[in-house]
């Protein structure tokens, strides 16, 4: 028994820390957000399956902050429009779902952040690629082998894992870290015309 409860805690052990390594890449996220934001941008989210929850909660944490004395920021998920959606994917297809929102919705001043558990999601890479298209800033939570993702984002956090139970829960502790420091940037705006360095 306490070599399976070992073996439960050691799959979580590299991929938490390498959500820890890259503390200077979600930084620099961190702060081209908030610099959108600061000018005026929204931002989009959207994944498919168990990441549909994750882009909503992601969307609900920025435009009802928990924490008291937070800014609310304007976040709208893409996945939670039923019609929408099944209006799109009956039209379009499901790798467009995503996309045809993307061209409604976005504008250069917004964000686009995509939710991928295995880094292979076509719906997901196609919204990125076109947000980047309309001058969106572009981030991408992947696990897996985010290879698709990697030339289609600004700003790509990678849990190196292909368990989906461990790229969720180090998703969730990374877009509550996005988020935190969000608002530590738009807490200081005079931070927000410098470089970030790791």
């Amino acid at each position: 028994m306490t070599a399976a409860v070992a073996e439960v805690f050691r799959r979580r052990a590299e991929p938490a820390a390498a959500l820890a390594d890259a503390a200077g890449a979600i930084a620099a996220a961190c702060h081209a957000m908030a610099a959108r934001f600061h000018r005026g941008g929204r931002l989009l989210t959207f994944g498919t399956g168990a990441a549909a929850t994750d882009a909503q909660h992601v969307a609900v944490e920025f435009v009802h902050p928990v924490i008291v004395g937070k800014r609310a920021l304007p976040a709208l998920s893409l996945t939670g429009d039923v019609a929408t959606l099944t209006g799109v994917c009956a039209d379009a297809g499901f790798d467009d779902v995503f996309a045809h929102q993307v061209r409604c919705f976005g504008g250069p001043d917004d964000i686009a952040l995509g939710i991928s558990p295995d880094g292979r999601c076509g719906s997901v890479r196609r919204a990125l690629e076109c947000a980047r298209e309309l001058g969106m800033l572009t981030v991408a939570l992947a696990g897996g082998d985010p290879g698709a993702l990697a030339g289609a984002v600004d700003h790509l956090v990678t849990v190196p894992s292909d368990d989906p139970r461990v790229v969720k829960e180090v998703h969730v502790t990374a877009y509550h870290v996005l988020w935190e420091l969000v608002h530590v940037f738009l807490e200081q705006p005079a931070v927000l015309d410098q470089e970030v360095t790791a």
